[in-house]
């Protein structure tokens, strides 16, 4: 099974204000949500995380990697290690990408930590853009808007844009990765 996550920033403190999220200790976050992971994903599972995974050095991400469960896919955020050591790099399913597509069950899937209004395949009803890194912030608020805005842009001049972008930020699903069906089904996830 393929699940799906973003802006885990698992090991960095600020992170847990920025989001409001339900910790005031960094320690009892990473280890309650990987207590999180691995109570969804077996180790037979593909995790595709879609950017800002391990803060920090690459010692939080050699003592952190080995205690999830899955074949973890990285695509790669601005919090991430800008190169991967071989040791690290070998507990990644597959080197990391900034950019991946893949195909869930009848979907085609685009993922980049960055939102992009404009993609490949986009007036096709099945392609999914799969993204992080604006969290639930203004910024997201900012992405709505603007795929919204394209979507009447181009209605008007006939062209059948579908716009069909989900953020994948860890907090619209429990902090916890996220099967493509529960993406779709998240209306705060999606545009």
């Amino acid at each position: 099974m393929n699940f799906y996550t973003a802006d885990v920033h698992f090991c960095h403190a600020n992170v847990m204000r920025y989001d409001h999220r339900p910790w005031d200790d960094v320690e009892l976050m990473d280890r309650d949500m990987i207590d999180l992971w691995n109570d969804r994903v077996s180790d037979s599972d593909d995790v595709y995380v879609i950017g800002d995974f391990v803060f920090g050095n690459a010692g939080n991400w050699r003592r952190i990697l080995p205690l999830l469960n899955g074949r973890i896919h990285l695509i790669t955020g601005n919090h991430d290690l800008h190169g991967f050591p071989e040791d690290i790099a070998a507990l990644l399913a597959e080197p990391p990408v900034p950019y991946k597509v893949i195909n869930d069950g009848d979907h085609f899937v685009l993922m980049s930590h960055y939102p992009q209004i404009s993609y490949l395949r986009d007036i096709k009803p099945n392609t999914i853009m799969l993204y992080g890194h604006v969290h639930d912030t203004v910024e997201f608020a900012g992405v709505k808007n603007a795929v919204r805005a394209m979507r009447e842009c181009c209605r008007e001049e006939g062209f059948d844009y579908q716009g069909r972008l989900y953020n994948c930020w860890c907090g619209f699903f429990d902090w916890a990765p996220a099967t493509l069906e529960e993406v779709l089904a998240c209306e705060e996830a999606g545009v």
